[in-house]
């Protein structure tokens, strides 16, 4: 008898649902692993920050072997005591040599202000250690139309916890910005360890090196067209540039104090008020970091101070010799 051989069934497809079902699990695989992947790069991206206050903290720790004491926190022919031979610059400059930077500080004239022509390709020049990972806008220039452009950045050194001219005026100046709300009224100036002219050592922290700020992050202010926002002005000594404040707390929703150059509202731009009253300018510690900013002490160690931080002792850390007294356990 002749067979005849049976026909082959071809494999069945999957059904539309089917494929809607593979998709869906698909896609809530993804869900899931996406913000695990986000949070690796994140830890990543800290850690970096983490290391990049460390080099800072030891830059100005050899820079205070060096010099006796800590570099100026700016110079400049508007400060006080006045000295019309100072050009303008910031602490930025000094410690360069200090993290392996040696050729852009051998670049600047230091005769001249850093907006000279001369010292353009040295202002204008990214310095990686200087930028948190973070900051989506690390490679920022301000002004980059006019005649001296220049790199910001988001490391800025404690300028106490008033306001940008701290003891330029009454000493000490006590910062009254909200007469109805404790927090904000009446806060007595105590010594930073930077200030316009001036330069302290770690000997004149009596507060303790392990209970005093050098250097915290800021958010750099986006440029709008014409309009620049000097927050992470890091060479400029003026206004909201080179510091921050620890009047306000971390990441704080209190707006930032600045006279002109701030560009609030507008995306990614932290609040600011472009118009205090009374005119003094202050700069919040803030960061992309989810709930805080990194912090680097006088002792060299770094730390990460929570937005949550009570205003007390976050102020103490601040000053270096308001004899506080700070807990361990309390930032």
């Amino acid at each position: 008898m002749i067979q005849f051989p049976s026909a082959r069934r071809s494999p069945r497809a999957f059904t539309l649902i089917e494929l809607l079902v593979v998709i869906a699990i698909i896609a809530v695989l993804i869900a899931l692993l996406l913000p695990a992947v986000q949070a690796a790069r994140e830890a990543a991206r800290r850690s970096q920050c983490v290391n990049n206050l460390k080099q800072l903290g030891l830059a100005m720790q050899n820079y205070h072997d060096t010099n006796g004491n800590l570099p100026i926190g700016r110079q400049g022919q508007d400060t006080l005591p006045i000295n019309n031979n100072n050009p303008r610059r910031t602490w930025a400059f000094s410690v360069l040599q200090f993290f392996e930077q040696g050729t852009l500080y051998n670049a600047i004239n230091f005769s001249l202000p850093f907006y000279d022509s001369t010292n353009t390709t040295a202002i204008r020049a990214n310095v990686a250690t200087y930028d948190c990972p973070s900051d989506p806008n690390g490679s920022t220039i301000e002004e980059p139309t006019s005649p001296y452009p220049r790199a910001k950045a988001d490391y800025m050194v404690n300028f106490g916890n008033t306001h940008f001219y701290q003891d330029q005026r009454d000493n000490p100046f006590t910062l009254n910005l909200s007469p109805t709300n404790a927090n904000y009224s009446n806060v007595p100036f105590f010594k930073a360890p930077f200030a316009s002219n001036k330069s302290f050592g770690l000997r004149d922290m009596t507060d303790g090196t392990s209970n005093t700020l050098l250097l915290s992050e800021v958010i750099i202010g986006q440029n709008f067209g014409n309009n620049s926002d000097h927050r992470g002005d890091i060479y400029n000594d003026d206004n909201n540039c080179f510091f921050f404040n620890v009047f306000t707390a971390p990441n704080s929703q209190v707006p930032d104090s600045s006279i002109g150059f701030c560009n609030y509202p507008n995306p990614g731009v932290p609040p600011c008020n472009s118009n205090p009253s009374p005119a003094d300018s202050f700069n919040a510690a803030r960061s992309y970091h989810p709930g805080g900013v990194n912090a680097s002490l006088a002792d060299g160690s770094v730390r990460f101070v929570k937005n949550t931080v009570n205003l007390t002792p976050w102020r103490a850390l601040g000053t270096m010799n308001g004899s506080e007294v700070i807990s361990a356990d309390s930032f």
